[in-house]
Formats: structure tokens, C-alpha cells, sequence
């Protein structure tokens, strides 16, 4: 059974019975994101008793002081009272400073409560600084090896640089095989994501379109209207580069410019995957504009500037703007530029990549010396509204050759409803043990040597406003459109 061909069918999968061990349970992500796709999981699944939830964090909580700061934190989440209800009746909470042996023996108390059959995951929703501890902490209470299957799934970021990817990856073979580790990418799980692969490989009509003699360039954007919404200390020591860029976009680059695997499977498509990676040329600091939002307005609210945010010193040169413009060196892709774009406090929220095919070699339809013909492009649009729009021009009725653009469009929520959310999807498949939509260890190491010569720059990013486009300088410096140009 394949990944892509059974996505719609993924309600139908058996999940065997499974201890979550959630590392950082009180933390925006896990009360944000993880549990309530828990939640959403037990709402359209018959878990029956098969699935606990043990939370680990370092606040002073027993069970119930947990069970009621989770209902507290949820009470403005989109679950149903008999869902939250559900979940709520699942969970237990750890403290870190009780040790990991009582940890060992609380999960084995679990297990035997709930009929479980050994099989955990140990979900690592914490901040790189501390998996070393955490992983040698899980191994000295032998919760390594388990009497069923175990699974270690690690956020990002994978590690802040190469060398560092390179040691977290070393520390996690030295006690888990690659088959048990799960790097997980939120963006990997969106259906539009997913569907690059059937809509390249089972359409030739675009596959045989897909190469350096009909496409001009392929941009691919993220832009958010947030700010930095609690993660200043982060943010400000990482940016956008190594949030967004070093994992999101180049895990979507891959999708789009990858070979065909040979099979539908996880080895197979990972291994293009990283095929693909190993053939971009590291992104030098001239193919990159950096940028930093200033004061402005977004929706309609007045917001101050990155260097006027609370915790942020005024003297900090970190990116909230990047745009890259990578090389590809492969008999597909030679020449054609691939350019990655990621902002916060932009004018609107989207992500999308944009393939501008060649215009034609001659002009047939001249007017006064000027030729309207307008290259064809597929947007695929990855959030919100997720689709596909393929622009082409047309004859306007008439007398003439008046040319005039047109759009195809499809949108996901119109054909099929409302679908999963990404950590839902990703979930199920890590208590299923499909690999196909997660980070393989190489593939994580590739990534950061693309962006390794450009992640430390220092040099004084361009200003935008907030609300805006982004720095000008982006278009400038790569010649290119600017950001969701009218068709």
C-alpha cells in the first residue's frame, strides 16, 4: 500500500495500540498543534482503548494539575466537548526532575493499565539544547528497547548548522536505527504538498513539460503576516533562513524538482529526494537579499518594527525577509534559476510555487512593436485555499488578435471538503511506521550545506515595511517578478 495512491483513504489504516510520550507537553506546540491532532485522531478513528498520551515537562504537575491546565489551554481550540473530553481521559503527565527511571516505570505502569503491547513514541517537541540529555536520559533507563516497536520523532530544527545536524544525527545512531527515527516537517504533510508527486507522475502532460528546455524559473514562497508571536528568544538567534528556508522550502524544492523514484515507497522517493539536494550548488551570500521588517500595518492594525519588538536588541541584524536564488546542476534543471522566498509581516499569507514556462521563440502576435503574449504558469498553491491555477492566454471576442490571460483553477476544499490536518497526517504514520513524509538523515545534512555559507551573515538586512511586499531589493538583485505578481 503506497503513500500517495491511499491518502484519501487514510481513515481505513490500522493503528496498532501506542503510548505517546511527549516531550515538551506544556509547550505552544504540543497544546497548539500535537494534541489537539490527537484529539482529532480519537474524534474520526476507532482507537478504542489503543492509544495514551504521557506528557513530560518540567512544571510542577501531577496528572489531574495537568489534565486541568490542558482543559484550560484548550477551552478556545475548535474540538468538541466530547472530544476534548476524550483526550483529557488519555493523558498522564511526567515531571522531568522525578528522573527518568521513574519515568521507565510510570510508562510501564501505563501500559499495563491500557493493554498496550509495549509499542511507544517518544515525541521530542523541545529545544535542540536539550536532545542529547533527553535521548542519553531515555537510555539509561533502557527505554531504548521496549517489549513492541520504538519510535523517536524530532522536531525541527535539525540541529542550527551542518556540524550540529551532523552530531544530533550521530547521537541519535548511536542508540535508535534510522527506521525508528522520524524528523518530522509539518509543510511535507499538506495535501497539496503530498500531491506534487501524483500531479507530476501521473500527468505527462506536465511531466514531459517539466525541464530546463520549457520552464524559465520556479519560485517557491512562504509569506506570513505574523510576527514573532512568542518565539523571540528563537527567532532572534536563528532567522527566517534556518526557520523556514533550510527545511520548509527545500523539502518542497525537492518534491518539485526531483526525478520519479523508482517506487513509491519511503526509501524510494527519500532517495530522489536527496539526489536532488546533492546536485544544488551551496547558495553563496551575493545570490541572497536579506531583509527586516520596519514599522507598518498588517490587517488593518498598526505593528512596530522587528528592532521595536519586545526582547529584541536594537542593534540585531537577524532576517525576518530572505530571498535565495539556487542552482541546480543536473541535466534536468541547468539554468534554470529556482528562487526561495520567506517573510514575516508580509502584505498576505500564502505559500506557493509559482513554474513560469518559455515564452514562444517568435512572436506572432506583435501589436506597434509590442508583444502581449505572456509566458503560461501553474501556481500551486500550498496554503490557504489550496490548489492549482494554470494561466494561459486566449483571443478576446472581437475584431483583431487582442490577446487576454485566463485561468484553470482547482481547489482542494470544493472537490473534497475539509481534510485532515498536517500533524493528524503525520501522526497516523509515525504509529503506522510510514517513513515517506519524514526527514532522512542525509537528506537533513544536504539541506544545510545548501544555506551552510549563508546563515551567519551579519551585514545590515534592507528594510520593508511591515504589510508590504518585502525589501525591493529582491526583485533588483534577481531580476525577477515581484512577490504574487497580477496575472
Amino acid at each position: 500500500m503506497t503513500h500517495v495512491a491511499v491518502r484519501s483513504a487514510a481513515e481505513t489504516v490500522e493503528i496498532p495500540p501506542h503510548l505517546l510520550v511527549l516531550f515538551g507537553g506544556t509547550g505552544d506546540l504540543a497544546v497548539r498543534k500535537l494534541l489537539p491532532a490527537v484529539a482529532g485522531l480519537l474524534e474520526r478513528r476507532r482507537f478504542a482503548d489503543r492509544l495514551r498520551v504521557l506528557a513530560v515537562a518540567t512544571r510542577p504537575l501531577d496528572d489531574d494539575g495537568y489534565r486541568r491546565f490542558l482543559e484550560e489551554a484548550l477551552t478556545d481550540s475548535d474540538l468538541s466537548g466530547p472530544c476534548r473530553e476524550d483526550l483529557l481521559g488519555r493523558v498522564s503527565y511526567h515531571r522531568v526532575g522525578d528522573g527518568f527511571d521513574v519515568l521507565a516505570r510510570k510508562i510501564e505502569a501505563i501500559e499495563a493499565a491500557g493493554d498496550l503491547e509495549g509499542n511507544r513514541v517518544f515525541y521530542l517537541a523541545v529545544p535542540p539544547a536539550v536532545f542529547d540529555d533527553t535521548i542519553d536520559g531515555l537510555v539509561s533507563a533502557g527505554l531504548d528497547r521496549s517489549p513492541g516497536t520504538t519510535r523517536v520523532v524530532v522536531e525541527k530544527p535539525f540541529g542550527t548548522d551542518l556540524e550540529s545536524a551532523v552530531s544530533l544525527n550521530h547521537t541519535l545512531h548511536r542508540h535508535f536505527p534510522e527506521e525508528e527515527i522520524y524528523r518530522i516537517d509539518h509543510y511535507l504533510a499538506k495535501e497539496t504538498v503530498q500531491n506534487l508527486l501524483v500531479f507530476r507522475f501521473a500527468n505527462p502532460l506536465f511531466e514531459s513539460a517539466w525541464n530546463r528546455d520549457r520552464i524559465d524559473r520556479v519560485e517557491v514562497t512562504v509569506a506570513e503576516t505574523l510576527g514573532l508571536e512568542g518565539r523571540v528568544k528563537y527567532f532572534d538567534e536563528a532567522g527566517i533562513i534556518r526557520d523556514i528556508v533550510q527545511n520548509h522550502l527545500l523539502q518542497v524544492l525537492a518534491l518539485v524538482a526531483m526525478e520519479p523514484p523508482v517506487r513509491l515507497t519511503a526509501r524510494h522517493i527519500r532517495d530522489e529526494k536527496v539526489k536532488l539536494l546533492e546536485a544544488v550548488f551551496p547558495v553563496m551570500p551575493h545570490s541572497v537579499t536579506r531583509g527586516q521588517y520596519s514599522a507598518g500595518e498588517v490587517d488593518g492594525m498598526a505593528v512596530p518594527g522587528y528592532l521595536e519588538e519586545e526582547g529584541i536588541d536594537a542593534a540585531s541584524t537577524t532576517e525576518t525577509f530572505a530571498r535565495l536564488t539556487l542552482d541546480i546542476d543536473n541535466w534536468r534543471w541547468r539554468g534554470v534559476p529556482f528562487v526561495l522566498t520567506a517573510g514575516k509581516r508580509m502584505e498576505r499569507r500564502m505559500t506557493e510555487v509559482v513554474v513560469s514556462f518559455r515564452e514562444p521563440p517568435v512572436c506572432l502576435f506583435e501589436v506597434n512593436g509590442v508583444c502581449p503574449v505572456h509566458p503560461n504558469r501553474l501556481v500551486i498553491t500550498l496554503q490557504p485555499n489550496e490548489g492549482f491555477d494554470l494561466y494561459f492566454d486566449v483571443k478576446r471576442p472581437g475584431e483583431g488578435m487582442a490577446l487576454e490571460t485566463k485561468t484553470l483553477s482547482f481547489r482542494y476544499g470544493d472537490e473534497f471538503g475539509q481534510f485532515p490536518d498536517a500533524y493528524e497526517t503525520l501522526l497516523v504514520d509515525v504509529l503506522t511506521g510510514d517513513q515517506t513524509l519524514f526527514v532522512r538523515a542525509d537528506e537533513a545534512e544536504e539541506a544545510w550545506r545548501i544555506v551552510a555559507g549563508v546563515v551567519d551573515l551579519t551585514q545590515p538586512p534592507t528594510p520593508y515595511p511591515a504589510g508590504s511586499k518585502g525589501p525591493f531589493a529582491a526583485t533588483a538583485n534577481n531580476r525577477l517578478t515581484p512577490l504574487w505578481p497580477a496575472p
